[in-house]
């Protein structure tokens, strides 16, 4: 190492020691090891009382770095308390948020029967709202956070949604819709905060609305093929829209692509809530379509593998 480079990373040592951002005797050891102990005792460390001792301190670590060094093997130093980062203004502020939200969710939960009905969404709605905006304003500092957030947000949107709807004694197709919404949302952030599971859970919630909301209909005069009518042409179309922007997007083809191969089945998962569909018909279909989707999966391998990562 040249001399330049050691004096900068001296220079850089000795400021973390003046201001205390390393444990003195950490400082002292990566000084003796950089200016190989002859370094003379410096003014700051003989203005400190007890001269003698810190002196002889130094000794001691030098001594044993150099004997560590000749031995070949690293020299530790004991854990020193009050060694922890300094306290920062961003680690209050998610102190006292967190501490909020809990003593929030605490009141609310005890006193919640007690709101109207109107005063009941506008909690579900304000709480989901400032989990969102939290998350969207840790996504790059705090990434965990983030996700949590984002999970609590979007679990007290649906949850006290269905709860609401329930009580007012909303029909299903108010659920329906209101699950479309939230689906919809899902989507939305997905490309907003680049999770691609948040992208599953709002196509896979689509295709769920989807299913309830067609079971009547393919029921009624139920046939096999009318119900793969309803449900493969949309598995092959957002497969084909996997393939089409896999090359640009490769993290959102891998979504679509799933999403399809699984909307590819829902024919089946939809018959079985149809009284008048035949098992047997059924199990056949699933095997039929297993074997068929195992082969398109094989010949096709060359793209898997390439932007689902496989």
């Amino acid at each position: 190492m040249d001399d330049q480079r050691k004096r900068v990373i001296i220079s850089e040592i000795e400021n973390w020691r003046r201001n205390h951002l390393l444990p003195e005797h950490y400082c002292i050891f990566l000084l003796n090891l950089y200016t190989e102990g002859d370094r003379p005792q410096s003014s700051e460390m003989a203005r400190k009382g007890s001269g003698g001792s810190i002196a002889s301190g130094y000794g001691q670590v030098a001594a044993t770095s150099q004997g560590a060094v000749a031995r070949g093997t690293k020299a530790t130093a004991p854990y020193v308390s009050g060694s922890a980062a300094p306290i920062s203004g961003k680690m209050i502020l998610s102190w006292l948020i967190g501490a909020f939200l809990i003593a929030g969710i605490i009141l609310l939960a005890f006193h919640f029967n007690r709101f109207t009905p109107l005063m009941q969404i506008a909690i579900f709605a304000c709480f989901s709202l400032i989990c969102y905006i939290l998350a969207f304003a840790f996504r790059k500092s705090s990434p965990l956070v983030t996700h949590l957030l984002l999970g609590l947000s979007f679990v007290v949107l649906l949850l006290g949604g269905f709860y609401m709807i329930h009580e007012l004694g909303g029909p299903l197709s108010v659920m329906l819709i209101y699950l479309s919404i939230i689906s919809i949302l899902l989507c939305i952030s997905a490309f907003l905060f680049g999770f691609p599971y948040l992208l599953y859970c709002g196509v896979l919630a689509l295709a769920l609305v989807y299913g309830v909301a067609t079971v009547d209909r393919v029921g009624d005069g139920y046939t096999w093929w009318r119900s793969e009518l309803y449900w493969v042409p949309i598995a092959g179309l957002m497969v084909g829209l996997g393939f089409l922007v896999h090359q640009n997007y490769p993290k959102w083809a891998g979504v679509f692509a799933i999403c399809g191969m699984i909307a590819f089945f829902g024919a089946e998962v939809q018959s079985l809530y149809i009284p008048t569909a035949r098992q047997d018909l059924i199990q056949m279909l699933l095997f039929i379509k297993v074997f068929l989707s195992s082969a398109f999966f094989f010949f096709t391998r060359g793209y898997w593998y390439q932007w689902l990562r496989l």
